[in-house]
């Protein structure tokens, strides 16, 4: 195991140190001053937009904001947060730690988190450790313990004993092997297994641009996409057309997106290539494939249907299967308990209504627009942090 905060005194010390304080109250004033200031240094990291996005997140007007409607929903109640908060974060997007550790924080628990193991070096986590030491932040610091440990330790086990609520960010092997792992009989728990994201266009709508809008929404697909190498669980990866200018439209947008990625200087690995590679020719024996285009920054894959298997087989990369439909309600024969966001281009908001309610899965929990997809909010997978991590007392 390796603790990276508390610094210099073990494991067991700093779980007596973090339960022998008490909990802040929900949007605590040293809290929000934490924010603040996080936010600040988050936003200097220009080199990792990703990181940007997470300090924009995090700005003061944002966190008051999101202050203002939790006293307007809890308004003559009495609400306490549940205790201690275990986050187990993924090792494909390691921002996430941060909106979760953060959204518990505000809500005014005690934290641990378990980071992943597989990280060398962590920017990001250095930086918040500089901002967790200084001593305005004290009683934070105290209710804090960020590490890291081997699945094959019993370090879990010991966390999920003593937390409230326990927070599973990862893929399904992971949820599953935490799941095997006794919960506290008080606590409640949120996991976020593999998910499956997709992005809708009008084909009219992208005729009817002009460049200097197609070039502005081409940005916004690259940063959906490209941010974390189309590995975040929201980043789409199935296209689909809709109108009856489909080819005419997926020729102006592939092309015009094929010289987005050269300016951008994407830095394609050969590991990245191979894979897409091998990912394509696996399914042109798929009776659902009807033609692959294999280029040199991405791979297109024309389908009839997408069957579970093909969304459990994307390799990330730059790998878009492609889909065609009439009208947007008609997408809902393909939507599938796993899909997660739905990014869109050219729709109303009644035509988006109407493809909702004719889905019979469990399928679609966010539907943003195109340039939102990686966007985090308070509610997520259909949860709402704020409400999972705090309890209500209830006086009669």
């Amino acid at each position: 195991m390796k603790l990276f905060w508390p610094k210099d005194i073990g494991f067991d010390q700093a779980v007596e140190l973090m339960r022998s304080k008490d909990t802040f109250t929900p949007f605590d004033e040293e809290v929000l001053l934490f924010t603040k200031a996080l936010s600040k240094s988050l936003v200097r990291m220009r080199q990792m937009p990703e990181v940007v996005a997470l300090g924009y997140w995090l700005r003061k007007a944002n966190i008051q904001d999101m202050k203002k409607k939790w006293e307007e929903q809890n308004k003559d109640r009495l609400i306490k947060p549940r205790g201690i908060v275990f986050h187990i974060a993924p090792s494909n997007v390691d921002t996430i730690f941060v909106y979760s550790w953060m959204l518990s924080l505000l809500a005014g628990n005690r934290n641990i988190i378990r980071i992943s193991s597989k990280e060398q070096k962590n920017e990001l986590l250095d930086l918040i450790l500089t901002e967790i030491a200084k001593p305005e932040f004290e009683n934070i610091a105290k209710q804090t313990i960020i590490c890291t440990y081997n699945y094959e330790e019993n370090i879990g086990e010991q966390i999920s004993e003593i937390c409230h609520t326990r927070v599973i960010w990862g893929g399904n092997d992971t949820v599953k092997t935490i799941r095997q792992i006794p919960l506290n009989p008080m606590a409640n728990e949120l996991a976020f297994p593999d998910r499956f994201s997709l992005a809708a266009l009008s084909a009219e709508a992208v005729m009817n641009m002009n460049d200097n809008d197609l070039d502005e929404l081409l940005e916004k697909f690259y940063n959906d996409v490209f941010w974390f190498d189309q590995m975040a669980c929201s980043s789409p990866r199935l296209v689909v057309w809709c109108g009856k200018q489909i080819e005419k439209a997926k020729s102006r947008f592939w092309s015009a997106f094929e010289n987005k990625i050269q300016k951008k200087q994407y830095e394609l690995t050969a590991a990245s290539q191979v894979l897409k590679y091998t990912t394509s020719l696996w399914l042109a024996t798929e009776s659902e494939v009807k033609h692959i285009e294999n280029s040199k920054y991405f791979s297109r894959i024309q389908v009839t249907d997408l069957p579970l298997e093909a969304r459990e087989r994307h390799c990330g990369g730059g790998l878009f299967y492609e889909y065609e439909i009439e009208s947007l309600p008609n997408l809902s024969k393909v939507i599938l308990d796993k899909d997660q966001t739905l990014a869109y281009f050219g729709f109303t908001h009644s035509e988006l209504e109407l493809l909702v309610n004719s889905i019979s899965s469990r399928g679609l929990d966010r539907i943003v627009p195109i340039g939102q997809a990686l966007n985090f909010d308070g509610v997520w997978d259909g949860q709402s942090f704020l409400k999972s991590f705090t309890r209500e007392v209830v006086i009669l």
